[in-house]
């Protein structure tokens, strides 16, 4: 049992980590009717944090609809519910695998946490959505704990899926998050030396900047 949960929290983390690059695979599986893209907010944003500081997360509307960019509209959500959280990624003079993570999170009260933590990444998420609130409303915090350049992911490519005990109008459907910044920081990540920078495939993380569903940071 103990090697099928190891197995399982490392899916989970690649998963969180490699949204971007699994994006045909998940696709294979919602529909193409509709695809759904939200901005998140990150507070305070800015290139150099210090350990101990905590990074905001904001995803929040006034309603509960998602934006569709098939039919670029926003359409009616609330018999939907998503995953959302965050990784955060060790890439260079960072502690290696710390048994308490590289960070701690901050989640909203309720929420049934999914937490794992190797020598990748830290990350968490939760089940957002099928409540009774008018829109949604959703913070969540990344307590930096050491010293590294870093980068955080957001949840991208997340499938869809419907409320229990109702019916949606959609079929599962993909939604990925983004981050509502000018810059992700690319020349922090950039300021890797180029041999630490080495990756498969290559390219992938400065990618990830540019499309904005990763954040890079320095913590000192």
């Amino acid at each position: 049992m103990s090697q099928i949960l190891k197995l399982l929290s490392l899916l989970f983390l690649i998963t969180m980590v490699m949204g971007t690059q699994c994006h045909k695979d998940v696709e294979d599986f919602v529909s193409d009717k509709q695809s759904f893209k939200e901005n998140v907010s990150i507070f305070p944003a800015q290139k150099i944090y210090n350990v101990n500081d905590t990074i905001w997360l904001r995803f929040t509307t006034t309603d509960k609809t998602l934006y569709d960019t098939v039919s670029k509209q926003r359409l009616p959500a609330s018999s939907i519910k998503f995953h959302f959280g965050a990784t955060l990624l060790p890439k260079f003079e960072t502690p290696v695998n710390p048994t308490d993570g590289f960070c701690d999170f901050v989640l909203p009260s309720g929420v049934v946490e999914s937490y794992v933590t190797n020598q990748s990444g830290t990350a968490a998420s939760f089940e957002a959505g099928c409540d009774n609130v008018p829109g949604y409303n959703i913070e969540f915090g990344v307590v930096l704990k050491y010293q590294g350049v870093y980068v955080l992911n957001l949840p991208d490519g997340m499938r869809t899926e419907t409320c229990n005990n109702q019916t949606s109008q959609y079929a599962p459907s993909l939604l990925r998050f983004v981050y509502n910044v000018a810059d992700c920081n690319k020349d922090i990540y950039l300021s890797i030396p180029a041999s630490s920078r080495k990756e498969f495939p290559e390219g992938f993380t400065e990618a990830q900047i540019d499309y904005k569903v990763a954040y890079a940071l320095k913590v000192q």
